[in-house]
Formats: structure tokens, C-alpha cells, sequence
């Protein structure tokens, strides 16, 4: 008997949870003042959330502090409220941040999705410091914090606990055209000093989905969508020295332009930006790149991190290509002569304008279009012989487009075609075009999934063949439960090239690969939450068809009871052969038996000071050849207000093997040791939710000495040689990012920003090298120092059509 009712009470648990819930939004005719105090008598008439139940650290239990929700709309905006209980305010964590990022704060989370297709929404998150966060988000869990809305919020603070209020416009949001709408919808609340996270409607961790476990909206009734027009004009002022060779130089100028944003109908917005300036952005984090395959950055340009989940359709769009290097900007002494000399060398092109163009309608299909037109950029070169300069083009006025129809099928799946075009004015400049397909199909309990992707790359030469080539890969997946397993096949043929406008290390691939991970979402031990997985993957070649490597990788993540995490892995790969670092086609290296282990550990995040580190080691079996990398980041929160974070990397490699050069067709490696520092510090503090001050320090160090040289034989192996080499080297990147961030208003922004940025190297005297000492040479190095006020005003139709 008590086993029975112990099931039925377990079979009553599940029904609670599993059940969607349903809240009926009442309309309000009173005005809301969005000031964190519910005051106004309409919210007692308002439909009531409540009962939530935890998702973090466990599952299904009932929170002990209890949460109230509330949601009343008029003609112009959605007003939400939460009653948050709390011990006491001391209870209530407070640690400011900047916009989008809430840190160690208390939270209050709202997901919408108002076509209800259970595919992808927003999220507007408020923290207990007043910071806004909101996001573009997808089922899967996935979400691009670029997006930035215009929405009002406020909170207060009190010892029973704390107030959420929020406004959204009908403007931050798209929705269908219809009397009564029915949107998905849930709310979260986090409770930082526990670790705790509530939701409304429950979310179980073992089925896939965050919208389709989500509760339901009703009654929104006769609500038009209203005219979204806003433009954000901008002007920003420079100050630059430059400093080379011992001299200096210093610059004054200005930029002017503007951002558009316009809804062309209730599901798809135009956005523009014109004579758009990135000079602000935060440096790139440069490294000394030894590989065979060149380095990819991050993109952190707002107009081309915002809203562009759509495009990334394929693996075929990479944004940094947009305003990237230009073409022939390596090549520009090709056709030199003895009396040529380089003067300057354009290395960032000017935007004409910007555009994108996405949406998604009520049947489900998503639309994105997107435009770019980049100016010519030019090289000056002066002429000794003759004493006159002239301009070489390295890229002509060249044009971006992307162009992607995506479309929702049943069950949470979808099917999208994606074409790239790059169009470059001039006969002696070639073409591009990549179109892809991606598919991604679900059965109906959300258990199973295969997906898959394909490519075809053209690129037109005038007077010349098109290089023609395809990628295409397929994966069929166990997507629920605590047991998920995968097995894939992929490839690109060797004349794939989508790096016009994409991004691909290398072509002339296949491979295999298996794998699988086990979850645990239940408390055990004296752990939270832990996966186990396990991985296998086989590689070849296709031209010429030839086995490359096998690849073993296993480890764990566990999660414990006092929030410590803990990471451990290990790889193995036997003998192997890499037919892309020669830089010769049909050509390989030989790669002994290589393993390695590593292990990540890191503190409580709720504590004033977290520490993570991470150790990892390898060998490669032959006398000599090994390494290892250590990582210190100790982060300490001095107050609500003031933090300071450094992270600390250290790499040794001994005997590394890598490409040297060829001649006359005779390839040359060498073996080095390698010693690699690398140092960030982050500093923040804010003012207010609105206003702050962020510093980013970071120096990279690398001294490489060769031990030997060596010929590559034609089975692989490094044979002795006479070639005599002068490839040791130091060099350093070191970078200053200095912001100061005001939000006087919604949407306008005020931002002044110091950057510093140094770079040089040496190859004498390299036993005297160290990382210390290294800042002495600093002076003697290639430097620039710019500092920038940029003003952003934003101005919305609806508001000024207000003040008319």
C-alpha cells in the first residue's frame, strides 16, 4: 500500500509538471507608470502565475521563497509585474552590471513567442539592479544577446522581498495580424545567493525544448501592430597618434552616420546602417599564427551581431569577411620591381552601407536578406627610378549579398536554403557564389533528429574555367533522455572554397564520427548535475584518397553541491598524417602516436573571489616531442560595484614539428620549442545600471627558437639537410581597451574610449628574451593610441509623431 501511494503521488507529480499552463491577459484602460511600485488598482483585476517549480540546481522541487506574476496589455505595450518574496533584502543579490550582462544579481526572465510556432522567441531579463538584458532565443536553448530592443522596466527593493515591472512596446515585437492572439510564454526567477531558478511553466531538462514546454498566453485581443520606424543617428570624433620607426604622427577626424530600423510589415523589419563606424570595437585578440590555416576572429561589430541567426544558415556566412582584409592586400608586391617601395597599404575598407532584411511569417517561413557595398581600397607605392607615387588597387568597389528563405515544418523542424554572392567591379577580379541547404528533421516526441547540411562553391574567373566544388555532411542524433548518441559523415571536396564571404580552415576532407553522452539531472553524491561523454572520428583525404588520422575522446563535467565545477578529458590519435601543413598538395607529414589529458576546475561563482584553473599536457611518441599549458583566472568582486578579473596562460611546447618554407620544390621543416604568455586583465565598474567604466588589458607573448631543420621526405618523415635557417623569433601583441558607457536614454548612448595597440618583434639576441623584460622594447615597436567620443541618439516615430 505505501508503495502505491508513493507511485500515484510520483504519477501526480509528473502530471503537475508535464501539464502546459495558461494565463489569460486582461486589458487595462488605466495608465501604467513603470516605476517598480504596483500601485495602480488595475493589477488586482490582472490573472495571477504563480506555482513555480525549480529547474536549477534540481528539477520539479517547489521553491522556497514564492513568486507572483501578473500581465496586463493596452493598445501600445504589455506591462508584466512580479512579487518576488525574499528572506530579507540582504538576501536580495546586487551586483551591477553593464546592459546584457547580469552577473552575479538576482533575476526576473521573460520568454515570448507570439507566433506560437514553439521554434524561437525573445527574452527580456531585468535584474534586481534595475540592468536590462534581452535576447533573441531559440528552442534548443541558444540565444544572441546582440539583439537590443527599446523596452522600460524598473525594480524595487524592500525587506519581504523585491518588485519587477516591465513595459514592452508593441514596437520591440513581432506578431501576426489577428484579433485574438495566443502567444507562448514562461517566466524565470533566480535566486543567486542559492543557485536556485524557478520557472512557471516547468521545463524538463531531459526532453528537448524550452518553448515547446512553455505555457500559453490567451485573450489578447484586437491589438494592431504599430508602425516600427526608429533611426539612431551617430557622430563620432577621433584623435589618432600613430608612431613608427621613431616617429610620430598625430590625426584629427570625424565620422557621421546612421542606423535605420523600419518594419515593413507585423513580421519583417528592414535594419541599415549608413557610412556605419566600427572604430570602437573592441581589438581583436592577435596571435602569432604558425599554422597552415589562417586565424578566425570573433565578430563584435553590433550591426553584424545583431538579428543574424538566420543567415548562419549552411556554415557558408562569415561577417568578418564584410569590411575585412581586402583581397590582394598580401599580394600587392607580386609584380614590384627592384625600385619599388611600399608607401601605405589600405587595411580596412569603408562601408558604404549596410543592410538586412528578416522576418518570419505566420505559415512559418523565414526571409533574410542581406546587402553590403565595400568602397575600393588602394596601395600607394613611390617608384625610385622615376620619383613618383601611383595608387594599386587591392580590391575594387565590391558587393555582399545574402539572401535565406527558412522554413518551419512540423514537429520543431525546419528546412532552409541559403545563397552567398560576392560581386567584384572589374575583369580582373573574380566572383563568388556558395548556395547551401540545411535541414534538421525532429519525430514527434522530440526524441530522435537527423540533420544535415550542403554546399556548392562557384567561383568565376574572366577567361577561365569556374572552380567548382561541394561540402555536404548528415547526422542523425538521440536528442532526449539522459543517454544522447550521435553517429555523422562528412566532407568538402577539394575544390570547395566558400571563404569569399564564409569561412572553412581546409577542403579535401571526409570523415566519420560516432559518440555519446550521458546526462545526469538528478542530484547524487555530493553532486548537482554531471555528463560523461565519449567520441570517435575518422578522417581521410580524397585527392589523393588516403587515410589522415583516428581520433579517441573521452572525459566528464561534474557540477557540485557547493557549485564547484569540475572538467576532465582526455584524447588519443594515432599515428597521422597532415596533408595540409606541407602546403604542397600531395604532400604529408607524419605525426607519431599523440595523446594528451587536461583538467578544468573552478570555485563557487557566487563568491566575492572565484578562482578557475585548468592544466593540460601532451606527448607525441618520439624522443623529445611534448608540451604543456597552464591557466590561472582569479576573479574577486571588491563590491556591488567594483570587480577585477586576470586571466593567466602559460604554453610550452618542446620539439614542435611545423613547416618552414620550400624551394624548387623542396620542403623545408623545423623543429622548435615554443614558450607562449598570455596575460588579460578586465576591470569594471558601474556607476548605475546605466552608466559604467570597463578596462581590457591584454598582452601575447611568443619566442620560438628552432632547434633544427630538416627536408620532408616523401614518405612523411624529416630527413637532415645543409639548409641553414634564421627563423627564431619574439614577438608581442599588446592591446589597451578603455570604455566608458552612459545610457541617458532608451536607445541613445554615449561612449568614449581610449584604445591602445602595440605590436613588433625580434630575432637578435633572443637568449636575452624574456616575457619581463619584454615591455622595455615596447618603444621601439609599432604603436597606436586613439581616443574617440561617439554619440548615438535614438528617435522612434511613434515619439516624435508624440511631440508634433
Amino acid at each position: 500500500m505505501k508503495n502505491f501511494f508513493l507511485l500515484l503521488s510520483l504519477m501526480s507529480l509528473s502530471i503537475i509538471l508535464s501539464a502546459q499552463k495558461s494565463l489569460e491577459a486582461k486589458l487595462t484602460t488605466e495608465k501604467i507608470k513603470v516605476d517598480g511600485v504596483l500601485d495602480e488598482k488595475t493589477w488586482e483585476l490582472a490573472d495571477v502565475a504563480s506555482d513555480f517549480r525549480t529547474i536549477n540546481p534540481t528539477y520539479g522541487a517547489i521553491p522556497e521563497q514564492k513568486t507572483i506574476v501578473r500581465v496586463l496589455y493596452d493598445d501600445e505595450a504589455i506591462y508584466i509585474s512580479a512579487e518576488m518574496d525574499e528572506v530579507h533584502i540582504d538576501s536580495i543579490m546586487t551586483e551591477f552590471t553593464q546592459r546584457d550582462n547580469l552577473g552575479n544579481t538576482d533575476f526576473f526572465e521573460v520568454l515570448i513567442d507570439t507566433y506560437g510556432n514553439g521554434t524561437d522567441g525573445v527574452q527580456f531579463v531585468v535584474g534586481a539592479t534595475g540592468v536590462q538584458y534581452d535576447a533573441l532565443k531559440e528552442n534548443e536553448g541558444n540565444e544572441d544577446d546582440s539583439w537590443d530592443a527599446v523596452w522600460f522596466s524598473a525594480v524595487t527593493l524592500s525587506d519581504e522581498g523585491w518588485i519587477c515591472e516591465m513595459k514592452l512596446p508593441y514596437s520591440a515585437l513581432r506578431f501576426p495580424k489577428q484579433d485574438i492572439q495566443e502567444w507562448i510564454i514562461n517566466f524565470t526567477r533566480r535566486q543567486a545567493r542559492n543557485n536556485v531558478q524557478g520557472v512557471w511553466s516547468p521545463i524538463d531538462p531531459t526532453v528537448n525544448g524550452i518553448f515547446t514546454q512553455s505555457g500559453t498566453l490567451k485573450n489578447i485581443k484586437n491589438i494592431e501592430p504599430p508602425v516600427r520606424l526608429s533611426v539612431s543617428p551617430y557622430l563620432s570624433l577621433y584623435a589618432i597618434n600613430n608612431k613608427e620607426d621613431g616617429v610620430s604622427s598625430t590625426n584629427f577626424t570625424y565620422n557621421g552616420g546612421m542606423d535605420l530600423k523600419y518594419g515593413i510589415n507585423d513580421a519583417f523589419t528592414l535594419d541599415m546602417t549608413l557610412v556605419p563606424d566600427f572604430g570602437q570595437v573592441e581589438s581583436d585578440d592577435n596571435i602569432i599564427n604558425l599554422s597552415a590555416f589562417e586565424q578566425r576572429f570573433d565578430e563584435k561589430r553590433p550591426f553584424f551581431t545583431e538579428g543574424l541567426e538566420m543567415f548562419e544558415k549552411a556554415g557558408i556566412f562569415y561577417t568578418r569577411r564584410v569590411g575585412g582584409t581586402p583581397l590582394n592586400y598580401h599580394s600587392i608586391d607580386n609584380n614590384f620591381t627592384e625600385n619599388d617601395t611600399l608607401i601605405s597599404n589600405q587595411r580596412i575598407p569603408q562601408l558604404y552601407n549596410a543592410t538586412k532584411v528578416s522576418g518570419r511569417n505566420s505559415k512559418g517561413l523565414g526571409i533574410g536578406v542581406f546587402n553590403a557595398v565595400e568602397a575600393p581600397t588602394f596601395a600607394e607605392v613611390h617608384n625610385k627610378e622615376t620619383k613618383e607615387n601611383r595608387m594599386e588597387q587591392t580590391q575594387p568597389l565590391t558587393n555582399y549579398n545574402v539572401i535565406v528563405f527558412d522554413q518551419n515544418l512540423k514537429n520543431n523542424s525546419s528546412i532552409s536554403l541559403i545563397n552567398t554572392n560576392v560581386w567584384r567591379k572589374g575583369r580582373e577580379f573574380y566572383d563568388a557564389n556558395v548556395t547551401g541547404l540545411e535541414f534538421n528533421l525532429k519525430n514527434s516526441d522530440q526524441t530522435y533528429s537527423i540533420s544535415g547540411e550542403a554546399a556548392l562553391s562557384v567561383q568565376s574567373f574572366d577567361n577561365a574555367d569556374n572552380n567548382v566544388g561541394h561540402k555536404m555532411n548528415v547526422q542523425f542524433e538521440k536528442i532526449a533522455g539522459n543517454i544522447n548518441l550521435y553517429a555523422g559523415y562528412g566532407e568538402e571536396s577539394p575544390n570547395y572554397n566558400p571563404n569569399d564571404l564564409g569561412f572553412l580552415r581546409a577542403a579535401n576532407e571526409r570523415n566519420v564520427g560516432i559518440g555519446g553522452t550521458y546526462r545526469i539531472y538528478e542530484p547524487f553524491w555530493s553532486f548537482n548535475r554531471a555528463n560523461i561523454w565519449m567520441n570517435v572520428d575518422y578522417s581521410r583525404i580524397i585527392e589523393p584518397d588516403a587515410f589522415t588520422s583516428m581520433h579517441f575522446n573521452a572525459g566528464f563535467w561534474t557540477q557540485a553541491k557547493s557549485f564547484w565545477n569540475f572538467n576532465m578529458w582526455m584524447n588519443y590519435r594515432p599515428d597521422s598524417y597532415d596533408y595540409f601543413e606541407p602546403r604542397t598538395p600531395g604532400r604529408f607529414v607524419r605525426t607519431p602516436d599523440y595523446y594528451n589529458t587536461g583538467i578544468w576546475i573552478g570555485s563557487d561563482r557566487r563568491k566575492k573571489l572565484r578562482v578557475s584553473g585548468s592544466a593540460f599536457i601532451y606527448n607525441v611518441d618520439e624522443e623529445g616531442r611534448w608540451g604543456y599549458e597552464f591557466g590561472l583566472n582569479p576573479r574577486y568582486r571588491f563590491s556591488d560595484r567594483f570587480s577585477l578579473e586576470l586571466e593567466m596562460e602559460l604554453e610550452k611546447q618542446f620539439d614542435d614539428t611545423g613547416y618552414v618554407n620550400d624551394s624548387n620544390g623542396t620542403i623545408y621543416f623545423g623543429q622548435r620549442d615554443r614558450l607562449i604568455v598570455e596575460n588579460l586583465l578586465g576591470a569594471n565598474y558601474n556607476f548605475s545600471s546605466t552608466m559604467g567604466i570597463n578596462l581590457r588589458v591584454r598582452h601575447y607573448w611568443d619566442k620560438t627558437v628552432y632547434q633544427s631543420y630538416h627536408e620532408l621526405g616523401l614518405n612523411g618523415e624529416l630527413e637532415n639537410t645543409e639548409y641553414v635557417g634564421e627563423k627564431d623569433f619574439v614577438g608581442s601583441f599588446f592591446n589597451v581597451d578603455l570604455n566608458f558607457n552612459w545610457r541617458f536614454s532608451p536607445g541613445s548612448d554615449l561612449f568614449i574610449n581610449w584604445k591602445n595597440s602595440i605590436f613588433g618583434s625580434e630575432n637578435s639576441d633572443l637568449h636575452k628574451q624574456t616575457y619581463f623584460n619584454s615591455y622595455a622594447n615596447f618603444n621601439d615597436y609599432v604603436q597606436q593610441n586613439s581616443l574617440s567620443i561617439r554619440l548615438v541618439y535614438y528617435l522612434d516615430y511613434l515619439n516624435v509623431k508624440k511631440w508634433i
